[in-house]
């Protein structure tokens, strides 16, 4: 057997076994750990808002964005942390909360991360909400995060809309809510066309064009280069785009239906 179908047989039996955020070894200068400067959305959004200015009353009724200030996190780049994605989103959203963010091993371990499989919905949730209760129940004297499967893009978009943009956060916090998500990565960029189960945290929308294929989000990718994530920090993608990877999870790993953590 030549090198090259071992190589190919050997790839393809760690993609039954390991079929969370992994992917192949690349090379690349990601270093794990919080990144240091911070997604600056307004920035981003200005580079691409291009529409006229309009008066006061209408720019009321057709502004629909908002995002959350969060940091970014790479996870360690080696084999044993290639399913940590749900650790890794789980350190973005809380970024959104507290300026010390726990490591990645403390998160996995409160998730009940399985090394070899990531970790489910209901173990994301759990541990989200065990971190924020002394911020959250102190304040509000109950959980905020709660999890649902939810079957349509425009209830994906109500969700991302309802926290980012919440008045009860933002009046006793001073904050809107990031959002977690699961999907599938195939059709997602930076991936390679690589296709595993993914959880990823959202923290700013622009559903102002009220189309799929404009309104978009933005979220942050935590992978490393083995678990087959090249490319940047932070990616903005359609509302369509999103819902694709979304509803391939919900077909894919109808193990875990709870798909949003809102």
């Amino acid at each position: 057997m030549s090198q090259i179908v071992a190589k190919l047989l050997l790839g393809g039996a760690l993609a039954v076994i390991l079929p969370s955020c992994y992917g192949t070894q690349l090379a690349s200068d990601r270093r794990p750990g919080p990144v240091a400067l911070a997604y600056n959305f307004t920035q981003a959004r200005a580079l691409h808002d291009t529409e006229p200015a309009a008066t006061p009353v209408i720019a009321a009724a057709v502004i629909d964005r908002g995002s959350v200030a969060v940091r970014g996190f790479h996870e360690p780049g080696d084999f044993a942390h290639r399913n940590y994605c749900g650790a890794g989103a789980t350190q973005v959203l809380l970024s959104g909360w507290m300026a010390n963010v726990p490591d990645i091993e403390t998160v996995a371990a409160r998730s009940h991360l399985n090394p070899n499989r990531g970790e489910y919905g209901a173990d994301a949730l759990a541990a989200i909400n065990g971190f924020l209760d002394p911020i959250v129940s102190a304040q509000l004297g109950r959980p905020w995060y709660r999890a649902e499967h939810i079957t349509t893009l425009d209830g994906v978009m109500t969700r991302v809309r309802s926290d980012i943009l919440d008045p009860t956060a933002i009046q006793a916090f001073g904050h809107g809510v990031p959002v977690i998500v699961q999907t599938m990565t195939r059709t997602m960029p930076g991936w390679n066309h690589w296709n595993a189960t993914h959880m990823i945290a959202i923290f700013a929308f622009d559903f102002s064009h009220n189309d799929p294929l404009k309104d978009t989000v933005t979220y942050a990718e935590t992978p490393s280069p083995l678990a087959g994530y090249r490319g940047p920090d932070f990616q903005t993608i359609s509302v369509q785009a999103l819902w694709v990877a979304m509803q391939q999870y919900n077909v894919q790993a109808p193990y875990d239906p709870l798909n949003v953590i809102w």
